[in-house]
């Protein structure tokens, strides 16, 4: 029997950020996307992790400064970890100063805040490229 092409899965982000209003805004800009993703959220890096466990989504948009586990912990967890090390990160912070800490970590990009929409979409792009972005 041949093989039927099956319609692409929405690619899946999670969102980990303490700050609800950004929050809400990268879910509104996220459900609205032409790309459809499926979107999670986490409230901090420990949070993160547990939902990592059970989904592997293309991409994690992820805040630096947040309660119980920092971005840059969760940056390195993921990237040293075989299962999880494939995973794009786009880290996110309103401290200039983190954002290379963030990326030795391994982040594959990083946005300060406030988020500009259009450098986000940018970088949701080319992270998400079939040939892999960075």
């Amino acid at each position: 029997m041949p093989a039927y092409p099956r319609p692409a899965a929405p690619e899946g982000v999670l969102i980990v950020d303490d700050e609800p209003q950004m929050v809400d805004m990268l879910v509104d800009f996220l459900t609205s996307h032409a790309r459809g993703f499926k979107i999670e959220t986490a409230t901090d890096g420990y949070e993160a992790l547990i939902k990592l466990g059970s989904l592997r989504p293309a991409l994690v948009i992820l805040d630096v400064m947040m309660p119980k586990l920092d971005g840059i912990e969760v940056c390195r967890h993921l990237k040293t970890n075989s299962e999880t090390r494939a995973i794009k990160i786009l880290g996110i912070t309103g401290y200039p100063h983190m954002v290379p800490g963030l990326l030795v970590a391994g982040a594959d990009a990083c946005l300060a805040k406030p988020l500009a929409l259009d450098s986000l979409d940018r970088e949701l792009a080319r992270l998400l490229a079939p040939s892999g972005g960075a």
